[in-house]
């Protein structure tokens, strides 16, 4: 009698233990307890924050727990300059927008005017003249060319602290992809194809530590295993 008065005890806290929990669950999803009061957005530079907000509002008031990445991500997709978001509950009542913006890495010239583009081939709006990016030399456009694509693999396997001294790139062929560094003395790196990029890469930065920027030479990579 002892035992089965025991197990009655348990099962009643163990029960009662499940529909507290269950309340809490639907406060948290029907109350104002956890619901949005405030939204906090960081990781902007170029969009306006007052932009933002205004096309995320409607998620204030709403459960922390209901909201939906990819519904704000939807919401900010007009927004061309923003690449990916994430988003944090901050307890009790903070929505955290964390943006990441899509960053530019080449100028292309686009029906005469100086265009700049990220990886992706996305136009991020007109260069100017401080804009100290690599100018792409095709004829086409970006987002359908592959030189374009060959280009940029050739910049994303540069050492980092090189591609800042790249002036141009031509990569017109796939088998013969050139740079042109920035300085009167106008270095020259012939890269070839898009093959043993990071052999190469190590290969070019052990050559340009052993010239002066002032020195007019030609860096041929192109054959890494024997360069010149």
């Amino acid at each position: 009698q002892g035992h089965s008065r025991q197990r009655k005890v348990i099962s009643i806290s163990l029960l009662s233990s499940f529909v507290i929990l269950i309340l809490l669950v639907l406060a948290t999803l029907v109350t104002p307890m956890l619901a949005v009061e405030k939204i906090k957005i960081t990781g902007l530079s170029k969009v306006p924050e007052k932009s933002v907000m205004a096309a995320v509002k409607t998620n204030l008031g709403k459960p922390l727990a209901l909201v939906n990445q990819q519904e704000i991500a939807d919401q900010l997709s007009k927004f061309k300059l923003i690449e990916s978001i994430s988003i944090i509950s901050e307890l009790p009542h903070t929505l955290h927008i964390a943006v990441a913006e899509r960053q530019p890495i080449a100028i292309v010239d686009v029906n005469g005017a100086s265009v700049l583009y990220d990886a992706a081939a996305v136009n991020l709006g007109a260069a100017t003249y401080n804009d100290k990016y690599p100018r792409v030399l095709i004829s086409d456009d970006p987002r359908n060319s592959k030189a374009f694509g060959l280009a940029i693999d050739v910049l994303l396997a540069l050492p980092v602290d090189l591609l800042d001294r790249v002036a141009v790139i031509d990569a017109k062929t796939k088998d013969d992809v050139r740079l042109q560094l920035r300085g009167y003395s106008a270095q020259m790196i012939i890269w070839g194809d898009s093959s043993q990029s990071t052999l190469k890469s190590k290969v070019l930065a052990a050559l340009i530590a052993n010239q002066k920027q002032t020195d007019r030479v030609t860096y041929d990579v192109s054959s890494p295993s024997a360069p010149v």
